[in-house]
């Protein structure tokens, strides 16, 4: 299947967008992440976890996801605007690179692991684990910096 050119030009757009500067507001960061996780486990079959192999992949998966996540969480700069006092964030050129990275890898997995492969499958199916960690944890990093800054501590950058 070939990637199509405007999902491309989307999928720049999405990169971008992440670079520039929002409000942080901490109740979104606490909510997208059980959103995410009751997406993930709607989209599961229960007797999906009946088997070792799946249940380690998907563990494994998501310790990555969770890896990459706080480090994407320590290069995101946060801080108090001087204009209007809000707390703010924005992705370093770091974590965008970070995430190409995963995506890139994903992609690749589907190219390198033969299809009639059993580890294929849970590898596959267990793919929903690595944005899971990577947002939860990065949002867990973003929600400790704004309970810092908020406490009154100085800017992190």
């Amino acid at each position: 299947m070939a990637m199509s050119p405007y999902i491309f030009i989307v999928f720049i757009l999405i990169i971008l967008s992440m670079y520039r500067e929002r409000t942080v507001k901490p109740v979104k960061l606490l909510i997208i992440p059980l959103l995410l996780l009751w997406g993930v486990s709607a989209s599961f079959q229960p007797s999906y976890f009946h088997s070792v192999l799946h249940v380690a992949i998907s563990g494994i998966l998501l310790l990555i996801g969770l890896s990459c996540g706080f480090g994407i969480g320590k290069m995101v700069n946060v801080r108090i605007h001087p204009e209007t006092g809000k707390v703010t964030s924005r992705g370093s050129l770091g974590s965008v690179i970070l995430i190409l990275v995963i995506l890139s890898l994903r992609m690749a997995a589907r190219i390198w692991l033969p299809e009639s492969n059993e580890i294929f499958i849970a590898i596959i199916h267990s793919m929903f684990f690595i944005p899971l960690g990577t947002i939860t944890a990065r949002n867990l990093m973003l929600f400790k910096a704004y309970r810092r800054l908020t406490a009154g501590k100085v800017s992190i950058q």
